[in-house]
């Protein structure tokens, strides 16, 4: 096939995907994104809500019908920050919201797909991600993402200004790049993992970090000043939760026929699309250790926190003397694996940050990376998956296994290796 039909036969692909995921959105009411649209109309109303419990009188569109009354918590967990770049689609009815956010995630996963194509050198790495980027849009993971109405796109694209711009010779070592991964940390925890390799390979980045993290930490308290507390206090609660296996049902409940002009059971309701539950509490509850050494307690988190600290020193010191942009894929993978090891429900619409680290593994290498070979596995089997819809949980999770080693393995940088050696800190791309 030459270049042009290539090209026609991705774009083809990529406007049959965004149908099914139209036809999927137009059966339900992305029932996450609701929790975080409800959230910020909170937020800005100055009512906690990470611990919001909806009552006849309230406000319809405070209204979130998957909010167990029996928990202390909401189902609200996104950070202030990612709440409020909600605030936009919030001012609008909520089913007008829902399809611009379907709309917006397509944007976006299209703009990740093209800050990596513009990196690329090579014909063949750009052949390499699109078919890496089409292909993913066929698999259960990212159907759920897309129906749902999932943000971890958002945080993909982002995440991929970052990886190109710290790429770019011209703006690698700017302020301004720095920025977004202060903004990044903010809207997701995690992303704190950025700082160590600041600190030791982009130095230049630090203050324009410090900077976009004290922003997106300000901003949302100028809306609600407690807001950043409320966070901390219900994500602890909801770690206990769920560590402890404790999701009461919700029983019998009373909601007005209509929300916000639409159905309130539509607003419910959701496609068939098989996920579930893959962390490491998960993996040790299905191995029947649901304990830990210490009693009959949960396992707490800090065993797993501090694994994944320790490990990420260790990765930081061994590649110490690497070329910095050989390292971009590996700390994109360390990006991804640390979701596994949160206190929390993990699913398969967290496997769209594996874009960044397959292409940011793809970007400067000679020929294709070894560690592109799982992931090249788990894309059909993400497509089987969502066509078969299998119950048995070994099997939904089985692509995101195949992932997980991708990004195990893109830990030693291109090609199973670390790189050349750093000299004066300008080698790599």
């Amino acid at each position: 096939m030459n270049g042009n039909g290539f090209r026609i036969a991705v774009i083809i692909a990529l406007v049959v995907s965004f149908g099914i995921d139209c036809a999927n959105t137009l059966a339900g009411g992305a029932i996450d994104l609701r929790n975080r649209i409800t959230g910020v109309r909170l937020l800005e109303h100055g009512i906690d809500p990470y611990t919001y419990k909806w009552t006849y009188g309230d406000p319809a569109e405070f209204l979130d019908v998957y909010n167990n009354p029996k928990l202390p918590v909401s189902k609200t967990t996104a950070t202030p920050a990612l709440l409020l770049l909600h605030a936009p689609l919030a001012a609008l009815p909520y089913r007008a919201g829902e399809f611009l956010w379907l709309l917006a995630q397509w944007l976006m996963l299209l703009g990740t797909g093209w800050l990596w194509l513009r990196a690329c050198g090579a014909d063949w790495q750009r052949t390499a991600i699109s078919v890496l980027f089409a292909a993913f849009t066929y698999t259960a993971a990212w159907r759920l993402h897309a129906e749902r109405g999932q943000a971890y796109v958002l945080l993909a694209f982002i995440f991929a200004a970052w990886l190109a711009l710290t790429l770019d010779r011209a703006w690698g070592r700017h302020w301004a790049v720095g920025l977004i991964a202060g903004i990044l940390v903010a809207l997701r925890p995690p992303f704190l993992l950025l700082a160590p390799f600041l600190a030791l390979h982009r130095r230049a980045q630090i203050m324009g970090a410090v900077l976009g993290l004290a922003i997106g930490i300000a901003v949302p308290m100028l809306v609600h000043p407690p807001c950043w507390s409320e966070y901390f206090s219900a994500m602890q609660v909801n770690s206990e939760l769920y560590r402890n296996d404790i999701n009461p049902r919700p029983g019998p409940q009373h909601y007005p026929a209509e929300t916000e002009g639409t159905s309130t059971h539509l607003l419910g309701q959701y496609a068939v699309i098989p996920y579930a539950d893959f962390s490491i509490f998960a993996l040790l509850k299905s191995l029947g250790v649901e304990q830990s050494w210490l009693g009959d307690e949960a396992w707490p988190a800090w065993p797993f926190l501090l694994a994944v600290a320790v490990g990420f020193g260790l990765w930081l010191a061994l590649t110490f003397r690497g070329a910095p942009e050989s390292l971009l894929a590996g700390l994109a993978a360390w990006i991804f694996l640390a979701d596994l090891f949160l206190p929390a429900y993990r699913d398969s619409y967290n496997d769209v940050l594996i874009l960044d680290v397959v292409a940011a593994g793809l970007v400067g290498a000679t020929k294709i990376p070894w560690a592109v070979g799982p992931c090249a596995v788990a894309l059909p089997f993400g497509l089987l998956v969502y066509l078969l819809a299998p119950e048995q949980v070994a099997l939904i999770n089985f692509p995101t296994a195949l992932l997980s080693v991708s990004a195990v393995i893109f830990l030693f940088g291109r090609n199973g290796t670390y790189g050349t050696d750093r000299t004066d800190g300008t080698d790599g791309k």
